[in-house]
């Protein structure tokens, strides 16, 4: 890839220590994922942890019925790729790409060491589970209050783009609604004029 580890690191999580840099750089690599590849499967206990560099994930359970339901997308660069908050523990949730993608990775027992010595890499990973926990609120949040066509429509503003790169199978799981009701909404707004409106386009 055009870009190496250490530009990375500071394209990423914006990193300016350069020993300690040097040290995530020996310890980190990229890993290319196939379209429709495993990354971690629920009950597994992860030995790295991981980074989206390029391409598209999700995050997925089986419901008690066997059914598959969404829990997450990882489509920003630098989002973490991760199932399970706490590093080390098993994983909550399946993740799969849904997409060819890139996915930086470090080894979770030299980067827990790491940030004993380096307070920064701590408070940047407080950071990230920060942000993963706005996230899900906001998710827990419109699944509760917003009906079915603003759920959709939120979807639309939140996620910009992913409509394009994602199947209505795995949006409508990941909303709550069956792939029938996310057509009839979509013909809605297609139909009233509404669809780029909220697409924010």
């Amino acid at each position: 890839m055009a870009m190496g580890l250490s530009e990375l690191y500071r394209d990423l999580f914006g990193l300016t220590d350069e020993p300690l840099i040097q040290r995530l750089t020996q310890l980190g690599e990229i890993r290319r994922l196939k379209k429709g590849h495993a990354l971690y499967r629920e009950g597994e206990r992860p030995a790295k942890v991981g980074f989206l560099v390029q391409g598209l994930l999700r995050g997925y359970f089986l419901d008690a019925g066997g059914r598959d339901i969404t829990d997450c997308f990882a489509f920003e660069h630098g989002a973490p790729a991760n199932a399970s908050i706490v590093l080390g523990e098993p994983a909550s949730i399946n993740v799969e790409a849904l997409e060819d993608s890139q996915v930086l990775e470090l080894p979770i027992v030299p980067l827990l060491e790491l940030m004993e010595e380096w307070p920064q890499l701590y408070r940047l990973y407080s950071a990230f589970l920060q942000k993963a926990l706005k996230c899900h609120w906001e998710v827990k949040a419109a699944m509760y209050q917003y009906d079915a066509m603003d759920r959709y429509q939120w979807f639309l503003r939140a996620y910009p783009g992913l409509h394009h790169r994602v199947s209505g199978k795995h949006i409508a799981s990941f909303l709550g609604m069956t792939q029938v009701t996310l057509s009839r909404l979509r013909r809605i707004l297609r139909e009233s004029g509404q669809l780029q409106i909220a697409q924010g386009e």
